[in-house]
């Protein structure tokens, strides 16, 4: 009996201890395979066994008719990434279906994911339910045997209430593709918000019924304006997605458009020419000026009736020459500003704000400005506490201080989330994933760096993209978005920066799929980062039996009309510099996804290059060695020619000289580095005059290994130097970084007997010879 029982117990022990390794290995095989790689990071997420699959029976049922607009969303995009159409079917609750419904018991913001046999997907309102499809695009997975989701459930909500991205569609024109797609991208991220910077000094691209004359159209006779039919699709498009457009009208400085082309209502006209007087911002100390601000207002509250907010600007405001105007002193008394009357026209700034607030509280809003003004005001005038304020720059207001008297805040810090385009500043991605919500940093080593002790009153952050073209939008926000969300999300990163941008690797090739599903492989290039080459190159475009695509190549990067585009049959044979602009089509000619734009460059290869980074945070203070960097691309690039300078002054506000200009501007590469590039001249025997200028940075040339030129001014100052030269080839190496934000090198040469400088690129040699 005792020999049985020990046998027994045996077998009992050893059943035990199989069942017990079965269940570890499903444990193990659970979080090693099938763990989803979301952004930003689910709050709970519970591993169930076995998977949600895909096939031609799924569908989508709705509970409530007002979530049609979304269940077409999550069709469409469920359909690109596995291939099979979904039927959307009102309240049937099917096998292999997906429910979107809504649950008024969850908490505010939250959302639930059931993955089982059924996916059900409950919100607490629609955007949150929006919000939950994008969890759902983003855990998609395939194997050999089709697209699923593992089984899981999951419990989501946002901890911060405010996201934001702010599109810069002032400075450079944006066509409505470009923003849509941003859309999309805050949809893929749950950002709450797309925040339009709409009017500046040269464009005002919000069309107003009185003041028609503000509508631009550029040399060409195109239209730089959008039509209110535009704007409310964009509202629209929008609001299908979660997504919320925030407008900005930016008042009173940045007003060109305004006191200029109607100073009779925003401004002043001279006596004497009769031309409108340069004030640098619309004139706040005259009735008709409230009064057209007060229109403004309104219409864009009817326009963008989801937002809660509008941006009215109250930045970079120069008062000096408001205090000419014949009005002022009327004014300032009129309304009590003793201060302003006096002298201090911070008081009459603070009273704009102040009457901005209340027109936009009678449209049942709220407001939000710039940090632009000075404490709490000026003067009598304490600015309203119940405006918002984005703090980017931290020297017209510290945070502490409006924190400290109760103003509530929003963190745009220049790094990393205050970006500019034309300037080539975007944060790198581990600068970005090691910010924190409490601490703004500035590029400029002169204004310190703010960290303050709490975030309560911070409502989130912003990313501010300025003086961006449309076609570096989504190149740039598509890695850096994720990490702003990931942020916002869970206060901070819940992962190591190694394992989230493994994650961003898989999600972003999701984003292409849905967003920009090009497949194109390219021959022939020089350096296939920098898409250069030498004769020709051939695009081929990977088709598929469902889809084609549609193409146009063109000098310009205004985007075509592609409905018009030729139709793909073949390689694309290129032999010259231009812009190629792919959209791919279903076999009825509709788009799918949004138009992928590429600058092909043909190069007369001059040198070999090599970049290195990282640059500090606030920049290099001298040249670095380059051997304690990282080398992070190199290849062959060319001189500079006249088509690859109106490229590069297209992009740019501060434009370079052109005549000496040598090309430091490398593709996809935004932010400070050091360069070194290696060729040869040919000079005559004589005496050599070399002049230096670099701005916001520093140059060393080197002729046959000696240093001949070392540059020490940062100011765009030039520096001559002078060398004697023998006749014959001599190797060449400049050594090359810029500081912050402006890259610019130009070199000339004077030989002795010229009259003028000369591009010193005429004696460079190619690199074939």
């Amino acid at each position: 009996m005792s020999k049985r029982n020990s046998f027994y117990r045996t077998i009992l022990v050893v059943i035990i201890l199989f069942t017990s390794c079965s269940r570890v290995s499903k444990s193990i095989g659970i979080k090693e395979n099938r763990d989803l790689s979301v952004i930003p990071a689910p709050k709970m997420i519970e591993y169930k066994h076995g998977d949600f699959r895909f096939s031609k029976e799924t569908s989508i049922v709705l509970e409530d008719s007002s979530l049609l607009p979304l269940a077409k969303i999550l069709s469409d995009y469920v359909s690109r990434l596995t291939g099979y159409s979904m039927n959307i079917e009102m309240k049937v609750e099917k096998e292999n279906s997906i429910m979107l419904k809504y649950d008024k018991n969850l908490e505010p913001n939250q959302h639930k994911i059931r993955v089982g046999d059924n996916i059900t997907i409950e919100g607490v309102s629609y955007n949150t339910l929006a919000d939950a499809t994008a969890t759902i695009v983003q855990s998609i997975k395939s194997d050999k045997n089709g697209s699923y989701i593992p089984k899981v459930t999951i419990t989501d909500s946002a901890s911060l209430e405010f996201s934001s991205v702010m599109l810069d569609v002032a400075r450079f024109w944006h066509p409505m593709e470009t923003i849509k797609e941003t859309i999309d991208l805050l949809w893929m991220y749950k950002i709450e918000y797309l925040h339009l910077h709409l009017s500046d000094d040269n464009r005002f691209t919000f069309p107003l019924k009185n003041y028609p004359k503000l509508n631009k159209t550029n040399v060409q006779g195109v239209r730089e304006y959008y039509t209110k039919e535009e704007l409310t699709y964009l509202v629209e498009y929008a609001k299908e997605r979660g997504i919320i457009v925030i407008p900005e009208i930016d008042l009173p400085g940045h007003s060109t458009m305004l006191w200029k082309t109607y100073p009779e209502v925003f401004g002043n006209i001279d006596p004497k020419s009769k031309n409108p007087e340069a004030l640098y911002m619309i004139n706040i100390a005259k009735e008709e000026t409230y009064k057209a601000v007060n229109e403004i207002i309104k219409e864009l509250a009817t326009i963008f009736y989801t937002s809660p907010f509008i941006h009215v600007g109250g930045d970079e405001v120069y008062l000096e020459n408001l205090k000419k105007v014949p009005e002022y002193q009327h004014y300032t008394q009129a309304n009590g500003l003793t201060a302003a009357a006096n002298g201090d026209a911070n008081e009459l700034f603070a009273h704009f704000i102040n009457k901005m607030n209340q027109m936009v509280k009678a449209t049942g809003k709220s407001t939000i400005i710039w940090e632009g003004f000075h404490g709490t005001g000026a003067g009598n005038v304490t600015i309203d506490k119940d405006i918002t304020v984005i703090v980017w720059l931290t020297t017209y207001n510290h945070p502490d201080n409006l924190l400290k008297n109760g103003y509530k805040i929003i963190n745009s810090t220049w790094i990393p989330w205050y970006m500019v385009g034309a300037m080539n500043l975007a944060p790198s991605l581990e600068r970005a994933y090691n910010w924190n919500l409490n601490e703004w940093l500035h590029r400029k080593i002169e204004i310190n760096d703010v960290k303050v002790d709490s975030n309560e009153n911070i409502l989130g952050a912003q990313i501010s993209y300025w003086e961006q073209n449309h076609y570096k939008v989504i190149p740039v926000l598509r890695e850096r978005v994720p990490i702003l969300a990931e942020h916002l999300w869970n206060k901070k990163p819940t992962k190591d920066f190694v394992t989230f941008k493994s994650d961003l690797d898989h999600i972003d090739r999701i984003y292409g799929k849905l967003f920009r599903p090009v497949n194109r492989s390219v021959t022939n290039l020089v350096q296939p980062q920098d898409l250069t080459f030498i004769d020709t190159v051939e695009v081929v475009l990977k088709t598929e039996p469902s889809s084609n695509y549609k193409w146009v190549f063109s000098k310009s990067w205004d985007l075509p009309d592609m409905k018009s585009a030729n139709l793909y049959e073949g390689a694309i044979s290129l032999s010259e510099s231009g812009v190629l602009t792919v959209q791919k089509v279903d076999l009825s000619g509709n788009p799918i996804g949004f138009p992928v734009q590429e600058y092909y460059q043909k190069i007369d290869p001059a040198y070999t290059y090599k970049v290195y980074s990282p640059a500090p945070i606030k920049g290099w203070d001298s040249m670095p060695n380059f051997s304690d960097l990282n080398l992070i691309r190199e290849g062959v690039t060319g001189r500079m020619t006249r088509e690859r300078l109106e490229i590069i002054n297209g992009e740019l506000f501060s434009k370079v000289k052109e005549e000496g200009h040598v090309d430091t501007r490398f593709k996809d590469i935004y932010n400070s580095y050091a360069l070194e590039l290696n060729g040869g001249i040919l000079t005559e025997n004589g005496e050599y005059t070399l002049k230096l200028t670099t701005s916001d940075g520093l140059a060393e040339i080197y002729i046959d290994d000696v240093l001949i030129a070392k540059g020490t001014e940062f100011k765009k100052k030039p520096e001559e130097f002078v060398i004697s030269l023998s006749k014959g080839t001599h190797s060449l190496k400049i050594k090359y970084f810029y500081k912050h934000i402006q890259n610019h090198l130009n070199i000339l040469y004077k030989k002795k007997g010229m009259t003028n400088f000369a591009p010193f690129e005429d004696l460079v040699v190619p690199l074939s010879n």
